[in-house]
């Protein structure tokens, strides 16, 4: 009759600051990925937003001086956000 033994290795701790220095790992690829394309889009139409708002700021600052030209940067403003 044979007799196989088995040796359990010894439980090891996880290292101290090795969360840390994975997850600080983790955060710095992430600042080498490309963006995904719902990050740009995202940017994009934050970034038409902000344009047109400007652009009705505009409006509001003419509308008592000239309310034709005001009405058709209000208009330049929406077509803006719909493009």
């Amino acid at each position: 009759m044979s007799q196989i033994t088995l040796l359990a290795p010894a439980p090891v701790a996880t290292p101290r600051g090795a969360e840390w220095a994975a997850n600080a790992f983790a955060a710095l690829l992430r600042l080498f990925e490309p963006p995904s394309e719902a990050d740009v889009e995202r940017r994009l139409r934050r970034q038409r937003a902000e344009e047109a708002a400007g652009l009705r700021r505009v409006a509001a600052g003419i509308s008592k001086v000239d309310p034709a030209l005001a009405a058709d940067l209000y208009a330049a403003a929406d077509r803006h956000l719909a493009a």
